[in-house]
């Protein structure tokens, strides 16, 4: 008799996957085919058939909210006693095992990439001399294209930089420099955080791994807490993220995991098919190793998966799967249509309106874009239509409301962009004309400050709402000098009144105003917090601008998808795990889907004999 619970009804391989003992197993699952559902009838399983404590628990999750939502489903189905499992993203499991079994010490506080983006950027004269050319002409780059995604991928292949490095003599001499550069730059930026007691993510899984591989009193302990390991999206761990899990299940090898070499699409931090790989090597020879498929999908007709499984096919390092639909043929068939970008687009706005006819809410409709030029373009292309959108795709700094707030500090504190800044606040209050003639009365080749020539003059303007702003940045430039960011930033609130028009309203384009100009005023906290001394305006507008041009800020949007009745717009990495009955996918063409990726001429990464050569060194020679 198959597996059955309450309303859910097992196939012969989920069934398979949920009965079979507490012994290491690997779910292939590939897209739709239920693999949420199966794992967690999988814990119940573990907790009511094989008497496993859920405190002996340990489920790992890629984010916080699939996290959530897994234990929230489980306590659904057997009661508060599924409290007592840790379910967490493996950045905070690491993180909270660091906490626990750390000297007695202040707790690290977390340093996000784009804070340590700028401590990079603020201390950069501090870090040479360089070897290497491209360095000191471009910090910015160097810092954002170079260190940062260098010393990531370091931790998350557990490279030692003390160690003698391989065949560097092969690169060109640039960027053989800029490797010797980076090997000598990694150990002081490390020394930089612990002199400032912060951690960023790549210190919480080496931290851990550090932890455990050398300290065997600590190790047990974890391995008797956590004797039931269960990995959801095996596919995106890296390699230290493999030898953590390695470390804790190799005393009782009770460890399952579900991935789907398929759908890897964080090779850029590090997520590698060979996370497959190594756990068959690792496990395979235990009497009860399982590794099992997934193909039958709930979400599609065949017609779709057909596209689908020919899209993967000639993947030769993939494992052998196929989907297979659940529903079977249908009427419905994937619609292939030519054309030019501008064919395209007007292809999707006549299939969005035909869709809405016949019945479809735009809620409905998902358009998902390779880039995401390509989605900010489409979206103001759909908006030009009247046709509502939801685009989670935007940058941080691009949300209107949060470039309100960043050119009111810009203009209060006197930042790098204050002139764009006080551009755009100027555009807010007087007409396109006004705004034309003041700017364009500059020689081209004047350099000195538009803003400050305004507050300087415009007493003489016959322009009331220039006067106006004027006398609204020269007020606020007069908060006392020991201010922090925080107290400024609440004055220009309440003095501008800059939030208030999004009050008591609710379109998805007030929420996400509200919740990114939330973050804005949480970042001036924050900073204001861990830089005494040094959390003037004019200080948090250097950080602010550190972050810009890092572009790694994305924005925050409402979790609740249905409340808006809008069109979804969305990168193709931004939509994992996302489900829609309409999907549309347009710009299908050579070098765009996929992209062509320009040469790097900074090194962002160690050379593949490094990772191999250290991968290969670093597996537990009791496994």
């Amino acid at each position: 008799m198959l597996y059955s619970y309450g309303k859910f009804k097992a196939n012969k391989i989920q069934h398979k996957a949920i009965t079979h003992p507490p012994s290491p197993m690997m779910i292939l699952a590939g897209a739709g085919t239920g693999k949420t559902t199966t794992l967690i009838h999988r814990i119940i399983y573990l907790i009511q058939h094989y008497k496993a404590e859920p405190s002996s628990i340990l489920a790992i999750t890629y984010t916080e909210k699939a996290a959530r939502e897994l234990k929230d489903r489980i306590i659904a189905v057997i009661g508060q006693r599924a409290e007592k499992m840790t379910v967490s993203t493996f950045h905070a499991f690491c993180f909270n095992l660091v906490k626990e079994f750390k000297p007695s010490g202040a707790t690290p506080i977390l340093l996000e990439e784009s804070e340590a983006t700028f401590l990079l950027l603020n201390r950069f004269n501090e870090l040479g001399p360089f070897k290497s050319r491209e360095f000191p002409r471009d910090p910015i780059r160097a810092v954002t294209e170079s260190f940062i995604p260098f010393f990531n991928r370091v931790r998350d292949e557990l490279i030692k930089m003390n160690e003698k490095t391989k065949n560097i003599e092969s690169l060109d001499p640039e960027k053989c420099s800029q490797l010797s550069d980076l090997k000598r730059l990694y150990p002081i930026f490390q020394k930089w955080k612990d002199d400032m007691n912060v951690v960023d993510y790549g210190d919480m899984i080496l931290s851990a791994f550090e932890l455990l591989n050398s300290n065997v009193e600590i190790l047990q302990k974890v391995q008797a807490q956590y004797q039931h390991l269960i990995i959801d999206e095996f596919q995106d761990n890296n390699f230290a993220l493999n030898e953590v899990i390695g470390l804790i299940a190799n005393k009782k090898h009770q460890i399952t995991v579900v991935g789907d070499e398929d759908q890897v699409i964080y090779s850029f931090r590090g997520a590698s098919i060979h996370n497959i790989h190594l756990f068959r090597d690792r496990y395979n020879k235990h009497p009860n190793y399982l590794e099992i498929a997934l193909e039958e999908n709930f979400r599609s007709n065949q017609e779709i998966l057909n596209v689908a499984n020919n899209s993967i096919k000639n993947n030769v390092d993939r494992l052998e799967k196929s989907l297979q639909s659940f529903e079977g043929n249908s009427d419905l068939k994937p619609t292939l249509f030519y054309g030019d970008k501008d064919s395209q687009n007007q292809f999707v706005i006549n299939k969005i309106n035909s869709l809405t006819e016949e019945g479809k809410l735009f809620h409905d409709i998902a358009i998902l874009c390779r880039t995401h030029g390509q989605a900010a373009n489409l979206t103001t292309y759909l908006q030009s239509y009247g046709i509502p959108v939801q685009a989670r795709f935007p940058r941080f700094f691009d949300i209107p409301s949060v470039k309100d707030l960043n050119s009111w500090c810009q203009v209060v504190g006197g930042g790098k962009y204050k002139d764009i800044g006080f551009y755009r606040l100027l555009s807010k209050f007087c007409s396109e004309q006004d705004v034309i003639d003041f700017f364009t009365q500059f020689d081209r080749k004047n350099s000195s400050s538009r803003l400050e020539y305004a507050l300087m003059n415009y007493k003489s303007t016959n322009i009331n709402e220039m006067k106006s702003l004027c006398e609204s940045i020269l007020s606020l430039r007069k908060h006392p000098k020991n201010q922090s960011a925080e107290e400024v930033i609440n004055s220009i609130l309440e003095h501008t009144g800059a939030l208030k028009k999004y009050n008591k309203r609710y379109t998805f384009e007030d929420q996400v105003a509200l919740i990114n100009s939330g973050n804005f005023i949480q970042k001036a906290q924050e900073f204001s917090r861990r830089n005494l001394g040094e959390n003037r305006l004019r200080n948090f507008n250097t950080f602010i601008e550190a972050l810009m041009v890092s572009g790694k800020i994305s924005a925050s949007f409402p979790e609740n998808r249905q409340s808006f009745n809008a069109v979804t717009v969305q990168t193709v990495h931004a939509v994992k795990g996302g489900e829609f009955p309409v999907v549309l996918i347009p710009y299908n063409r050579s070098a765009s889907f996929p992209l062509n990726y320009r040469s790097d001429k900074m090194v962002n990464r160690p050379p593949d004999d490094w990772l191999d050569y250290y991968k290969n060194t670093k597996l537990s020679p009791k496994e």
